[in-house]
């Protein structure tokens, strides 16, 4: 599942969609008591119209269907907006959000929270264009091209990811963020050992982080090396307890060095935690039997009916930059 991502609500905000604000940290505030945008043809305020494909906005008012907002209207839809933001309504918050990137589409941050909104929503399409245009807008922006990593990455594009994440690094070469989604998209493109570099890279500069000590595990499993995945798995287990595909993990990687009890504790974890991709359910319904000496194998770790499957991240990929 999807992690919310915290943000500062108020006035403060508007000053950092009207002032072009990059990667600095927005001050907390009070959201002031306004309003949302009237519909009305009396007052002229804009109504979020359906966020296109591609994120571009759709506002209708009274001035017709096409017209962009004012200034007024935009400052109103971003405040409505980014409240709906940090309450997790990502597809509420993507349609005000719009409204406010239409009405100062110069705004990189404006564009840039509307990306990540379409992507929580699951418009990936919509999320790459709002994405791409805040790099072209701010290209010192580090967050902007690492989280344009994860949304390639997400649509299957691992050239173009392997690019934003490149450009990320030229920007802060020890960034682990970018790091780590350079490693992914060499996994994908099947260049292993360039992505063991970079993930190592990525895990020494942020020693902490589960998601990277997931990926790194990962990759050491696809490469037949189990023992050594082993306690980069255990760490992203005791940073990330309730996530399902590192718990998933971890029981291939048991499974695969003969602790098959242990496995079996994996994979109930993981299908607790949810097991979106039901992979921790298969494993756990095939070896189950097997632990309690009520079946027979049909295969095992290594290859057959049967095989445990581990994965880098769920389609609810949990890593946001924000």
């Amino acid at each position: 599942m999807r992690r919310p991502i915290g943000i500062a609500v108020g006035a403060v905000v508007v000053v950092s969609l009207l002032g072009g604000c990059s990667d600095h940290a927005t001050s907390e505030a009070r959201r002031p008591e306004s309003p949302a945008p009237a519909t009305t043809a009396e007052t002229g305020t804009t109504t979020p119209g359906g966020v296109a494909p591609d994120g571009s906005a759709s506002i209708t008012n009274q001035r017709g269907p096409s017209a962009p907002p004012t200034q007024d209207e935009a400052r109103a839809a971003w405040l409505e907006g980014v409240g709906l933001f940090g309450k997790g309504d990502y597809a509420g918050a993507s349609s005000w959000l719009q409204v406010a990137a239409a009405g100062r589409p110069d705004q990189p941050y404006g564009q840039y929270l509307l990306g990540i909104a379409l992507w929580k929503s699951g418009n990936l399409e919509g999320a790459r264009s709002a994405l791409e245009r805040a790099s072209t807008l701010d290209p010192k922006s580090l967050r902007a091209f690492v989280n344009l990593a994860r949304v390639r990455l997400e649509s299957g594009e691992n050239q173009g990811a392997l690019d934003a994440a490149d450009s990320a690094i030229a920007i802060d070469p020890s960034s682990a963020d970018a790091l780590h989604q350079r490693g992914r998209a060499l996994l994908g493109l099947g260049r292993g050992d360039d992505a063991l570099e970079a993930l190592t890279k990525a895990r020494q500069a942020d020693p902490e982080n589960g998601s990277i000590a997931n990926t790194l595990g990962y990759l050491l499993i696809l490469k037949g090396r189990p023992e050594e995945a082993l306690p980069f798995l255990e760490a992203a287990r005791d940073k990330l307890p309730n996530v399902a595909y590192v718990r998933n993990n971890l029981g291939v990687v048991y499974e695969r060095l003969g602790r098959k009890t242990e496995a079996l504790l994996e994979y109930r974890a993981a299908v607790g935690a949810g097991d979106p991709d039901g992979k921790a359910n298969a494993s756990l319904a095939r070896l189950e039997p097997l632990v309690h000496g009520t079946a027979t194998a049909q295969g095992g770790p290594d290859g057959g009916e049967g095989t445990p499957v581990a994965q880098d991240v769920s389609a609810a990929e949990t890593g946001t930059t924000h």
